[in-house]
């Protein structure tokens, strides 16, 4: 029998061991039951309706409360119901929120980030650059569904389609992919297909693209300044795949972050870094980037971006593969929660419930607030911006309140301290 997948330990909802067990038994040990590294102290992850009714019926069973979905989650629900919304993504307005749901499960994705892949369909294109160099067929630090490693080509090409998955299931308006060499150029267009129709052709041209070896060299400040000139009027979100410096070395590293820095409508062009490599100064021109031009992120794979995310917010917020996938996405468009995963300052309480999707009861709260300050006091001081970040004492009741944190004056005054220290 199927235990409860969660039940409530020392006042908070976390995941069962014994549904943990249960599950990976299910598949001989080969399949983890969740991607979640710290599952023992994680808040829950809500993916889908389905999954909400369960969790509220193990709740109510308990003598707990109901727990309500988060305000933007319902909003969000209603409008994916709304007939032109669920066309534009290729299915019915009686079948979207289920089938999001189906994929958003399949990656455990928090229901709340529902509401950030709807962003998507702002932009004119999205645009996917991918470094077609030499160096990317060198070894990643990442490995295949079997545990092999892979090349750092390999790595983009999996990380592309992942996102391309998930974005066959929201509204888009046009899909390019560019390479920096070669002149093959993939685009993408809904037709009205639906999402599995769509992937089937999507993949099938990735593949082929994907399919010859990477070679030549990294003309990346080329292609992005190409790509900012060529369309000034419109509305473009980009993504950059890539392992290393650019030609030029340092001055085009400069040129590239002067660049985003100075680009008009900064919101309506996000940028987003993708790093490929196990080489990571290679790839900190990037991290530099994404520090000082606005509405632009950085992403590494999955297992550094967690092990970042536990140390900055503690072990309570549940950062799953899809989680890191979502923020992959759209992180750049939402400076103050996804991508403000790694500044070191907890998420209000209104910010947590939107994230996940549901309205955690204040004990759930504390929760996360604690383990936030519990990794703060357990960083490892490598400099002052570690010293600050360990020294600071945050007000509970300030988080518990207000609706963002950089409404808080202690957070303002952080992150002024913070930028005269160089990060």
């Amino acid at each position: 029998m199927q235990p409860k997948k969660y039940i409530k330990i020392n006042g908070v909802m976390k995941m069962n061991p014994e549904y943990k067990r249960w599950k990976e038994m299910q598949s001989g040990g080969r399949t983890p039951a969740t991607t979640v590294a710290n599952s023992s102290q994680a808040l829950p992850i809500i993916t889908n309706m389905e999954e909400h009714e369960a969790f509220n019926a193990d709740i109510l069973a308990a003598g707990g409360k109901e727990v309500r979905l988060a305000e933007s989650t319902n909003a969000t629900i209603e409008m994916m119901q709304e007939p032109e919304i669920s066309v534009e993504a290729g299915m019915s307005p009686d079948t979207m929120v289920d089938e999001l749901g189906a994929i958003l499960n399949k990656y455990e994705v928090p229901m709340g980030l529902m509401n950030k892949l709807m962003m998507l369909s702002e932009y004119q294109v999205l645009e996917f650059m991918i470094d077609d160099s030499g160096s990317m067929t060198l070894t990643s630090d990442t490995v295949d569904e079997y545990g092999r490693p892979q090349t750092r080509w390999a790595e983009a090409h999996k990380r592309l389609k992942e996102m391309i998955e998930i974005l066959a299931y929201v509204p888009f308006n046009q899909v390019e992919i560019v390479f920096l060499n070669r002149q093959d150029r993939v685009s993408l267009t809904r037709q009205g297909r639906d999402p599995k129709t769509f992937l089937r052709d999507a993949f099938q041209r990735i593949d082929a693209a994907f399919a010859r070896s990477a070679s030549g060299t990294t003309p990346a400040l080329e292609k992005i300044r190409n790509s900012l000139q060529a369309n000034p009027n419109m509305s473009i979100a980009r993504w950059f795949f890539g392992d290393g410096v650019p030609n030029g070395g340092m001055m085009a590293q400069k040129e590239i972050t002067r660049m985003l820095v100075q680009r008009p409508n900064p919101e309506g062009n996000p940028m987003t870094f993708i790093s490929c490599t196990n080489e990571d100064d290679q790839v900190e021109w990037m991290k530099d980037a994404e520090e000082v031009a606005p509405y632009c992120s950085e992403s590494d794979d999955f297992r550094d971006e967690a092990a970042e995310v536990s140390r900055d917010q503690g072990m309570a917020l549940p950062f799953s593969k899809g989680f890191h996938l979502i923020a992959q996405l759209v992180a750049a468009m939402n400076p103050d929660d996804l991508d403000a995963m790694d500044e070191s300052v907890p998420f209000t309480k209104g910010v947590l419930d939107n994230l996940l999707g549901i309205e955690h009861d204040e004990q759930s709260y504390r929760h996360y607030f604690n383990c936030f300050i519990e990794a703060q006091n357990m960083r490892r001081v490598e400099g002052p911006s570690d010293q600050l970040k360990k020294s600071v004492r945050w007000n509970y009741e300030d988080f518990l309140h207000a609706p963002v944190a950089r409404n808080i004056p202690a957070v303002q005054d952080f992150k002024t301290k913070l930028a005269r220290l160089g990060g």
